[in-house]
């Protein structure tokens, strides 16, 4: 069996990082061939759900290049970036990722030297991490992720949170960064279990118990979360195993 080469999506923006990319071309510049490069037209607009996406699509790493703080084309576009990319190392460690397969960083058009050291260091770090585990317990932990991203309240407070600390609330009340951590945090993790537990009962019924033992949660937390799915009409009452109730994904 050959060496493992990795397979690695990256996401450019045009204005600095694709311009980069070409420059590295242009100039002859040496880096590996693993890549595959997607141009968008900003860093902000790279969707944390694309990242998830990337793995379930068989990626090994997935990078994010944007032009560097202070010098995007549409502003503070960069800046969205860097509070999205966040929230994706949050829900990578949730997910079992290990957070060397992802990296954001910053390329500006005249830095074809420095996109080519950058690829070439970020393949090789994931050379030594190995293949991405393809397994269905795996699978489901980045299904788990996808949808967390996607989650209308994860969005609002991701989407929110300059206007949070900088501006404050409708009442103007102001949130510090220290607040905003937990609070987005403790967001991420309730939401990222329950979606965990939701996609867990697609295909079997499962009793609180066994839940608990699946998701590495106790029966008092699995029990919380199944009563905020039950009242999204996410989960249904399957069957009863003796006086043990079971569960299952609600059918639409």
């Amino acid at each position: 069996m050959g060496a493992f080469e990795p397979k690695i999506i990256g996401f450019c923006c045009n204005w600095c990082s694709y311009a980069g990319a070409d420059l590295a071309g242009v100039s002859r510049f040496q880096y590996p061939t693993n890549l595959r490069v997607v141009r968008v037209m900003c860093s902000g607009r790279v969707d944390p759900s694309f990242i998830f996406s990337s793995f379930l699509a068989g990626f090994d790493g997935v990078m994010v290049l944007g032009c560097h703080l202070g010098d995007c084309h549409y502003l503070t576009g960069n800046y969205h970036a860097q509070k999205k990319m966040q929230m994706v190392e949050t829900l990578l460690g949730l997910a079992g990722v290990d957070r060397k397969r992802f990296i954001l960083d910053w390329v500006s058009a005249a830095e074809g030297e420095r996109f080519a050291r950058i690829v070439t260091e970020f393949a090789n770090k994931i050379k030594e991490v190995g293949p991405l585990a393809k397994d269905e317990s795996f699978i489901l932990s980045l299904k788990a992720a996808r949808i967390t991203t996607q989650g209308e309240k994860v969005r609002w407070l991701v989407g929110n949170e300059l206007n949070l600390l900088e501006k404050g609330n409708v009442f103007r009340e102001k949130i510090s960064p220290s607040e905003f951590s937990i609070l987005i945090d403790t967001l991420l993790q309730d939401e990222y279990k329950k979606n965990e537990i939701g996609l867990l009962l697609e295909k079997n019924p499962y009793s609180v118990r066994e839940i608990a033992d699946l998701v590495q949660l106790s029966p008092q937390q699995v029990s919380s979360y199944l009563v905020d799915l039950e009242d999204l009409g996410m989960i249904s009452l399957h069957s009863l195993a003796g006086k043990t109730p079971k569960y299952i994904r609600a059918r639409r």
